[in-house]
């Protein structure tokens, strides 16, 4: 009896529990990089519809060309020898998402969202396209996080 009644007592504890104590940051204020916004919209382009999310970066203006092309963004230009671009599509619920941050860990860039909360957000998925312009490094990879969980991710070539 004395088995149940400590499991129980467990479960309730553990029921009790908001979980807020196990989130921690992933990323830190020394692993910031500086990054700009320079186009975001809520329509998704038709090629990426049954692969969101997903990331892509283009560190050549031909790459530019072709990413907007196929994201199908346009209006808009990055100085290609400075900056690279990151193009992002993704999904959130109808109280939105944005880019929380942009880190270098490990020579891995990595793009960090944040979901907005609200009451009244509507289950229905509503698409986002961000292109972000970040000072070129070398980068082995590019990773799109949302909170700590890697929702997408290309290797630099």
């Amino acid at each position: 009896m004395k088995k149940y009644m400590l499991a129980l007592f467990l479960l309730l504890l553990a029921g009790c529990s908001d979980g807020e104590g196990k989130q921690h940051t992933k990323f830190t204020e020394q692993q910031a990089v500086p990054f700009e916004l320079v186009h975001y919209e809520e329509k998704i382009a038709p090629i990426y519809e049954s692969l969101v999310p997903y990331i892509a970066y283009a560190n050549t203006p031909s790459q530019f060309e072709a990413l907007q092309g196929r994201f199908n963004v346009e209006n808009f230009s990055i100085d290609m020898d400075k900056y690279m671009a990151v193009f992002i599509v993704t999904y959130s619920d109808g109280c939105g998402t944005s880019v929380d941050g942009v880190y270098n860990q490990d020579d891995f860039l990595s793009v960090q969202l944040i979901d907005a909360k609200g009451e009244s957000c509507d289950v229905e998925g509503v698409p986002h396209t961000f292109v972000l312009q970040v000072e070129k490094n070398d980068y082995k990879k590019v990773q799109l996080f949302n909170g700590e969980i890697i929702k997408s991710s290309v290797d630099v070539e």
